[in-house]
Order: structure tokens, then C-alpha cells, then sequence
């Protein structure tokens, strides 16, 4: 390459547009094809009245195909099942009905009772706590007495024994100065005046 020369070279152009050149042009994205019930119920709701239609012909079709004495036994049949289905649905939902009343009142009663033994196993504690309460406050109480008693027995020895350690140090001490004055009397006497 010399300096003349460009450093970018020029890119073909791959649009198909001259108006867009050197760009790549973007593909089209896949629409995602819908599911069958999907298709189903887009064209029923695009067309009612032709779906309205075409059920009508399929049953007139249908009743035509069948012989008479068949299709008003199948009707027969079909009210009588279909009467005693009512009858079976109305009686198991009676039922249910009664259950589900039972097993409420069962729960309410229950409940009830968990809650009384609750209540009586609060008010028992309460009850224990106080009372050991109390039990520990007479304790602490005797205890405080007892100390105090005590104390006060040891006071009492510990005056005593002071009395007699000080009854015993003026004795002593007495005695010690009538030596000393007798001692310096003898002396006074003893020395020439």
C-alpha cells in the first residue's frame, strides 16, 4: 500500500437499495405459527354466526341419518339419564353441604376446647408462678431475718469480747501505773532531795 491509497477500502454494497449502502438488510423474523385450538377459537371469534350455522346443519344432518324410533328413544333415555343425574347432583351436593357443616361445627368445637385447656393451662402457670413467687419472697425474706439475727448475735459477741479486751487493758493498765507510780515513789524516796 502506498500513503495515496486509502486505509479503509470500500465495501460492496449489499443493500438492496442504493440509499442504504454497505448495510446489511435485516431478515424478516418468523411469525410463530398457532397451535390448532388456537386456530379453533380465532375463527369462531372471527365468525359466530357461520359457526352458529354449521352446528344446526351437522345436527339436522345427523337426526336425518338416524331412524326415527332410534332418536326418540335416545332422547328418552338421554331426559331420563339426564333427570336422574340432576337428582343424584342435587342429593350429593345436599350431602356435601351437611358435611361441610358437620366438620365446621366438629372444627368450631375443637377449636373451642383448645382454647379452654389453653386458657385453664395459662391460668395454672399464673397461678404455680405466683405461688413460687411468694415461696421465693418468704425465702429471701427468712433468709434477711436470719442474717440480720445473726449479725446482729455477732455484734453482740464481738462488744463483749471488746468490753473484756478493754475491762482487761484498764486492769492492765492501771495496775501497770500503780507499779510505775509506786516505782517513782520508791525513787523519790530514794533520792536525796
Amino acid at each position: 500500500m502506498s500513503k495515496t491509497e486509502p486505509t479503509n477500502p470500500n465495501l460492496p454494497a449489499t443493500s438492496a437499495s442504493d440509499s442504504n449502502p454497505g448495510k446489511v438488510v435485516a431478515l424478516k423474523t418468523p411469525v410463530a405459527e398457532q397451535r390448532p385450538s388456537e386456530k379453533v377459537v380465532a375463527f369462531v371469534k372471527a365468525h359466530p354466526v357461520l359457526v352458529v350455522a354449521g352446528g344446526l346443519a351437522a345436527g339436522v344432518v345427523v337426526s336425518a341419518l338416524l331412524p326415527r324410533r332410534m332418536t326418540r328413544g335416545v332422547l328418552s333415555r338421554g331426559a331420563h339419564l339426564a333427570e336422574a343425574a340432576g337428582a343424584a347432583t342435587a342429593l350429593l351436593g345436599k350431602e356435601a353441604a351437611e358435611k361441610a357443616h358437620e366438620l365446621g361445627t366438629s372444627a368450631r368445637k375443637n377449636a373451642s376446647k383448645v382454647a379452654d385447656r389453653a386458657e385453664k393451662s395459662g391460668e395454672l402457670a399464673a397461678e404455680r408462678l405466683e405461688k413460687y413467687g411468694m415461696a421465693a419472697l418468704a425465702a429471701a425474706s427468712a433468709l434477711g431475718r436470719a442474717s440480720a439475727q445473726r449479725a446482729g448475735e455477732a455484734g453482740e459477741v464481738a462488744a463483749r469480747q471488746a468490753r473484756k479486751i478493754g475491762h482487761s487493758a484498764s486492769e492492765t493498765a492501771s495496775s501497770g501505773s500503780h507499779r510505775i507510780s509506786e516505782i517513782f515513789s520508791g525513787l523519790a524516796q530514794r533520792l536525796p532531795h
